[in-house]
């Protein structure tokens, strides 16, 4: 077809479409072929007068493609080039078999081995109906057939956007029938959303008011909707009248754990409201803010402290001031003792592996970090496992779709890059000094302010690998019990075989690979640099 050509739409004769609906099976091979010649198919089988002029017209070439590594589906978004490569198409025509058969045949077929692929379509039948529907399908054309499903998803998201008011357009009711194409099903289905406001009121909804609504929660808004329908002129009402009833309806499917893709879209449950306590400075400072609430922060209903039974005294000390100054209460939960798990060889499962991230020379003298689990086993674990046991959720079973636990993280502002979304899905993670803006800087200002004679500590294990230079010295000289048990940790790490087995090469805590007692701990380094990759955002806080 010449790009500026106007050519007739055709349809099949009765005869061509019956052959090949009846000699689908034989063919097979003929349908997997991006490029067979049905034309030549048909002659072949004395069908020379295979086609007939329906009065409509293509007004471009007919070319879609699917989109390479994207879900089928997606290949849906194309669907509005497609609707306007016709003039004179009527839902009539895009309804009737032998006009779709001609499409799919003749103009989509390389496009429909690619939607559907023949090694994906095990059931034979299924396949035929991508090409060949016919009259007693009639009620499934735009489920299945390739032209057809292509032209009626686009007339139904032109035809919402037309009676939308404005409130979206017709490639954003498109993206969104393609992104879930159940919305698209359903909504063909019922008979109320014949009436096109009250089809673009509903994919307004999807928008907004019902926007992470599952298949379920959908057919159940539409069925309310039809019987609203049945009991009153719903054609009748103006558009304000007809937005709140189906603001009502999709609410309350929202508000049904049933009903929804993710627990995050649920509505009317109250989030259960937990800080992560590392009894750092940012944790300490978000605990104090909660409590005074501080730029309208509420209280959590609790705060959890995973300790890793090897923090400097220091940081006991202030945890211990820090509840005192509490009303909430504040949870003290272990998975073992770091220390002697790193002495031992092992991770508190007891399998030989040392979970911190040591800096180690390889025996072929590279270089390299071992892998860090230590936030994941002794932070991270233990916090979920008390949450767990607080909710009663059912030992082995996923977390109940009405419990939403909303996680308080004290990172700051200048540390967002430490930001990151929470593994599980019945907890979401929450930033409230990020929120407010606080860095690290407003954080010793604000704390200054109030309580003038005391020091902010830094929650970190003894011996973390991570430690900057400063820290050390700090340690060495305010702490120096603690800073020599880690040197003597530093030291066993290479000496003691049951600790050697666990690992590969030699190891150390210090990250220029010296041994720690002879580190000269005067020259600067960038705690910042390290730190980041610490993508839990639990420890130094």
């Amino acid at each position: 077809m010449n790009p500026n050509e106007r050519c007739p739409l055709y349809k099949l004769t009765r005869t061509a479409f019956d052959y090949l609906l009846q000699n689908f099976k034989e063919n097979i091979d003929h349908y997997k072929n991006p490029y067979a010649n049905f034309a030549e198919l048909l002659t072949q089988h004395n069908i020379g007068d295979y086609r007939e002029r329906t009065g409509a017209y293509i007004l471009r070439p007919i070319e879609p493609d699917v989109p390479a590594n994207a879900p089928a589906h997606m290949a849906d978004k194309q669907a509005l080039d497609f609707y306007g490569s016709f003039e004179g198409m009527t839902p009539r025509l895009a309804s009737h078999p032998y006009v779709l058969a001609y499409l799919n045949h003749f103009h989509l077929h390389q496009y429909g081995i690619a939607r559907w692929p023949s090694t994906k379509n095990t059931n034979l039948d299924s396949m035929r109906k991508h090409w060949l529907t016919n009259n007693n399908e009639e009620k499934d054309i735009w489920k299945s057939s390739i032209s057809g499903r292509m032209w009626w998803i686009a007339h139904m998201a032109t035809k919402a956007a037309e009676h939308s008011a404005g409130a979206f357009d017709a490639k954003q009711a498109l993206e969104t029938f393609a992104e879930t194409p159940e919305y698209y099903h359903r909504t063909m289905e019922y008979a109320v959303l014949k009436n096109y406001t009250t089809m673009a009121e509903c994919v307004r909804a999807l928008h907004n008011e019902a926007e992470g609504i599952n298949r379920a929660g959908y057919i159940d808004m539409l069925k309310e909707l039809n019987r609203e329908a049945g009991a009153r002129l719903i054609d009748s009402l103006s558009r304000d009248d007809l937005r709140n009833i189906v603001r009502g309806s999709a609410d309350r499917q929202m508000r049904k754990p049933g009903s929804v893709k993710n627990r995050k879209y649920l509505r009317g449950i109250k989030k259960i409201k937990v800080l992560s306590l590392g009894a750092g400075a940012q944790s300490t400072v978000l605990a104090l803010m909660a409590e005074e609430g501080w730029n309208g922060l509420e209280k959590p209903d609790f705060a959890i402290f995973a300790d890793t039974q090897w923090e400097p005294p220091n940081v006991y000390r202030h945890l211990e001031w820090l509840e005192k100054r509490l009303s909430y209460e504040v949870i003290r939960v272990t998975a073992g003792n770091i220390r002697e798990n790193i002495l031992n060889g092992i991770n508190p499962d007891g399998d030989r592996f040392m979970d911190i991230p040591a800096f180690l020379i390889n025996p072929n003298g590279s270089k390299a970090v071992a892998m860090r689990q230590c936030t994941t086993h002794y932070k991270i674990n233990p916090i979920h496992k008390e949450l767990r046991r607080r909710l009663n959720f059912t030992p082995g079973r996923r977390a109940p779709k009405d419990v939403q636990v909303e996680m308080w993280i004290g990172i700051s502002a200048d540390e967002s890059e430490r930001i990151k979304p929470s593994r599980d899905e019945w907890i979401d993670n929450r930033y409230p000094l990020v929120d407010l803006q606080m860095t690290r800087a407003n954080i010793y200002n604000w704390f200054k302010e109030r309580h003038p004679d005391r020091r902010l500590p830094r929650s970190a294990c003894v011996g973390c690998p991570y430690h900057s230079d400063m820290e050390w010295k700090w340690l060495k000289e305010n702490e120096p019990d603690s800073f020599n048990d880690a040197v003597r940790v530093d030291w066993s790490l290479r000496n003691i075989p049951k600790i050697q087995g666990s690992l590969r090469g030699e190891a150390y805590l210090h990250r220029s690979r010296i041994e720690l007692s002879k580190v000269n701990l005067n020259e600067a380094q960038n705690y910042d640099d390290v730190m980041a990759s610490e993508c839990e955002g639990l420890c130094g806080v």
